[in-house]
């Protein structure tokens, strides 16, 4: 198994149950790490600071909720595609295409985001439009990192598609733009609701 074909395409090189356990362990570990940062999900792909404290078992109970919902609709859409569309199948297609977003969010705690996006927003306030008075090597640190941010994005959409193909046994572009397009409204209309 070579590294090249895992990125390609993780739902064909993995067991059904490596992928779930793999999926499981990086929805607790992403809690959790959420739950350290004091943030809360609001949408498959964001976060926001909350006014109070959240707990280990709010962002728990939002995190399940972010993956039961795109399962329902991606399951639903699979059982009408293709009968014999599987249950664990789906679930690992929304539990593994998450990975890319999980990195993003280590990343921006390891560069210390938080702090960088307080240092832009002071000097905005105070006037300094052209953000002079901000460190030009961690603009470029952040600008690299929002470049890395759009292609992980991407690379998520490319694993919804890759993985929703093997669930519901699919060779059709229009199918697959379906499943982006469904799960991104799906998480707009998310959005609205927390």
């Amino acid at each position: 198994m070579k590294v090249k074909q895992i990125f390609q395409n993780p739902f064909a090189e993995f067991t059904e149950w490596e992928l779930f356990f793999a999926g499981v362990f990086g929805f607790l570990l992403s809690s959790y790490i959420i739950y350290l940062s004091g943030q809360q999900f609001n949408g498959f792909k964001h976060f926001y600071q909350p006014e109070m404290t959240v707990s280990l078992w709010a962002v728990l109970r939002v995190h399940a909720y972010m993956v039961l919902a795109p399962f329902v609709l991606l399951y639903g859409i699979g059982m009408l595609l293709n009968r014999k569309t599987r249950i664990i199948d789906v679930m690992n297609v929304v539990l593994i295409i998450p990975f890319p977003l999980y990195l993003v969010l280590f990343l921006g705690k390891l560069l210390n985001q938080d702090t960088f996006t307080d240092q832009v927003l002071k000097a905005v306030q105070s006037g300094d439009h052209t953000l002079a008075g901000i460190d030009k090597t961690e603009m470029l640190l952040f600008g690299m990192l929002g470049i890395i941010s759009l292609l992980l994005l991407f690379y998520q959409f490319y694993l919804l598609v890759k993985g929703m193909n093997v669930a519901v046994n699919n060779k059709k572009t229009g199918i697959n733009i379906l499943f982006v397009a469904l799960y991104f409204i799906l998480d707009l209309c998310i959005q609205f609701n927390f």
